[in-house]
């Protein structure tokens, strides 16, 4: 992958204005500091051992969006990078025909740098737990991603085993039990 990194998710609705829940705390910086980029790069490891599908869009190559989804019973957690400074995490209700690349409404979503929106969809809540988001809103227009990389896109499937991991380590740390 090159320097720059791409992920596209989307998911919104309509719903009440004191609902929406939009987070951005990326701090204001021109470039990346080569450190940065080693960190990013532990995240998204992190992202990918968690269980995320990831999506190559634009090529395996050089992808000009990655997106990841992770999904739940009835909830679809996702990331789309578009750069290292232009990264979306959001979690969306999962019905049958939704679709990754063009998804409505999200209960959840945060935009700003890789550091931060890789931290916040590895940190959030399980969709079950009682202060997990729930409430739909209108998904943000960065979790878009242009259609002309979605011509080829690149399918990357989590290897056997890691799919539960996810669950098991965020209801472990969230509410202090292990699954069998």
């Amino acid at each position: 992958m090159r320097r720059t990194h791409r992920v596209i998710a989307r998911g919104h609705s309509a719903a009440a204005a004191p609902a929406i829940r939009v987070m951005t705390m990326s701090q204001p910086c021109e470039e990346s500091q080569p450190s940065d980029w080693g960190e990013i790069d532990e995240l998204l490891r992190a992202v990918v051992a968690d269980g995320f599908t990831v999506y190559l869009c634009g090529g395996p190559d050089v992808p000009e969006a990655i997106v990841a989804t992770y999904a739940w019973e009835n909830h679809v957690d996702y990331v789309v990078i578009k750069d290292a400074h232009d990264v979306t995490a959001a979690r969306s209700r999962q019905s049958r025909d939704w679709d990754v690349f063009s998804a409505d409404t999200v209960v959840w979503s945060y935009h700003g740098h890789a550091r931060w929106a890789l931290r916040a969809i590895l940190d959030l809540l399980p969709p079950d737990h009682p202060q997990a988001p729930d409430e739909e809103y209108p998904a943000p227009e960065s979790l878009k991603v242009d259609e002309a990389h979605l011509r080829r896109v690149s399918v990357r499937t989590p290897r056997p085993g890691l799919v539960a991991r996810r669950a098991m380590r965020l209801r472990t740390v969230t509410w202090g039990c292990r699954l069998a």
